[in-house]
């Protein structure tokens, strides 16, 4: 058949418009990967049962788009990058946030970070202040001259809607004590009436 059925013809044109295009993210995380030293990996071949899969998951996120209604992984991870405020108290709006979480679940990895080079995102001529996974962490140093600075409303999580606050404790001018992030609840202002994602 060289035609698609009548009923197809409008699916099959949206499916051939569709293109894939990298994140505005993807050269500083290539950049990073190497940084690290991470090797490349070798593209594995697919079998025919995932070759079977890979047309199926092809065609049904196709036809979701068609239909106006992507779909979105819940269960995998998304990192999620917000620059520029001031998370350090020096008075400049030149620092970032770099997360990786589930998608309205927890947060697994946070980065509090410097934007040297203005790439308003992290990237390897940056200074990062503050680093830390699942498990608080408290980073070393005096507390004379604490302060606490926050930033909402905003989706640090990935989950879509703008319901998340960033709570950032440190000494000005460049010192980031501890940082966290939590969903805002309805009728919660701030921090304390909300439910943290970072455990």
């Amino acid at each position: 058949m060289s035609e698609a059925p009548e009923d197809f013809r409008d699916l099959d044109r949206s499916l051939r418009a569709i293109r894939f295009e990298p994140p505005a993210s993807f050269g500083a995380e290539l950049a990073g990967r190497a940084a690290r030293g991470e090797a490349p990996r070798p593209p594995r071949r697919p079998g025919p049962g995932r070759a079977l899969l890979a047309t199926a998951a092809l065609v049904a996120g196709g036809a979701a788009v068609a239909l106006g209604r992507p779909i979105i992984s819940r269960s995998l991870p998304v990192t999620i990058d917000r620059c520029c405020y001031d998370l350090d108290g020096g008075g400049a709006a030149d620092d970032g946030v770099r997360i990786v979480a589930k998608r309205d679940a927890e947060v697994r990895r946070l980065w509090v970070y410097e934007d040297r080079d203005g790439s308003r995102d992290l990237s390897p001529p940056d200074v990062v202040r503050l680093r830390r996974g699942a498990a608080p962490s408290l980073a070393e140093g005096g507390s004379a001259g604490l302060i606490a600075l926050r930033r909402c409303c905003l989706d640090f999580d990935g989950g879509g809607p703008d319901d998340d606050g960033l709570l950032v404790i440190g000494v000005p001018p460049d010192r980031v004590l501890m940082a966290a992030i939590y969903e805002r609840r309805a009728r919660a202002p701030d921090a304390a009436h909300s439910h943290s994602r970072l455990r």
